[in-house]
């Protein structure tokens, strides 16, 4: 797998905290949003990137208290709060007609916003999510992420982390994950590079009603292995929203953008090519 072309790093004030974002260029091209989940961070979405940057102008936004976006402190990591900023992004940079893309947390973000302002959304990808405010295994994760420690003795220790979460991925995949979501203490060690802030403060409602509101083309893509977003669940959210497609990929769990970069790319450009008919 080789390494992506580097993106050009961009920041907007998102109610006064400043908000990094990447920009993989071709300014003409249509734009492409994509928003990632907790803990992770925009170059988390470099290799899909790398690969749509010649038909779209790619933008990934890194979460406030994620990457190298500044922390807002535990007040300001509220729901709200992240759809504000991909508002703020939209809004700043005059963005009109977009694809907008999203997994996990940033899915939510992605079709709440999408529901109160369709205007700007001409499609919409939500990656393995669901509506609802209680998931037992989003539970789960969190009560893990509280348990372990911000830091980490190696990279090959953070790499193995990666690894437990999504065992599909390439270790080049994995390697890269580890690099961008992490940064150096010395002699060899790594710390998360989030806000352990955001951990407690996150917010979960209750989506259904924005779900059902939303009015552009929608594919909802899951990984066959996730144990966040079931089947069961995958179905009534497409029967929820009139039109929306659903994709659930084999050999993939909840990281499947990841663990199935070809796979997933050729289900995202076959479902905007129809979307467009």
């Amino acid at each position: 797998m080789t390494e992506p072309k580097a993106p050009a790093d961009s920041y907007i004030s998102a109610g006064g905290v400043r908000v990094h974002y990447l920009d993989w260029g071709n300014p003409d091209a249509q734009t492409m949003v994509l928003l990632h989940g907790i803990q992770d961070c925009a170059r988390s979405w470099d290799f899909f990137a790398e690969r749509l940057r010649d038909d779209y102008r790619v933008l990934a936004l890194d979460n406030r208290g994620h990457g190298d976006s500044e922390w807002a402190g535990a007040c300001r990591y509220g729901f709200s709060d992240y759809v504000s900023d991909l508002k703020c992004l939209i809004d700043e940079l005059g963005l009109q007609k977009i694809v907008l893309i999203g997994h996990s947390a940033g899915a939510r973000y992605a079709f709440s916003y999408a529901a109160n302002r369709p205007e700007a959304i001409e499609s919409l990808v939500i990656v393995d999510i669901d509506p609802d405010a209680v998931n037992p295994r989003s539970g789960d994760m969190f009560a893990r992420y509280a348990e372990e420690s911000d830091e980490w003795g190696s990279m090959d220790d953070v790499v193995e982390r990666l690894r437990d979460r999504q065992p599909d991925s390439t270790d080049d995949m994995l390697l890269h994950q580890a690099e961008w979501m992490t940064r150096p203490l010395g002699d060899g060690r790594r710390i998360w590079k989030r806000d352990p802030a955001m951990l407690p403060a996150y917010e979960r409602p209750d989506l259904w009603d924005d779900l059902k509101r939303l009015s552009c083309p929608t594919l909802i893509v899951r990984g066959r292995q996730s144990e966040l977003l079931n089947h069961e669940v995958a179905v009534r959210m497409r029967e929820a929203v009139p039109g929306s497609r659903l994709a659930e990929l084999e050999g993939a769990g909840h990281w499947v953008y990841q663990e199935l970069p070809e796979a997933f790319e050729i289900t995202i450009r076959w479902f905007l090519e129809n979307a467009r008919r």
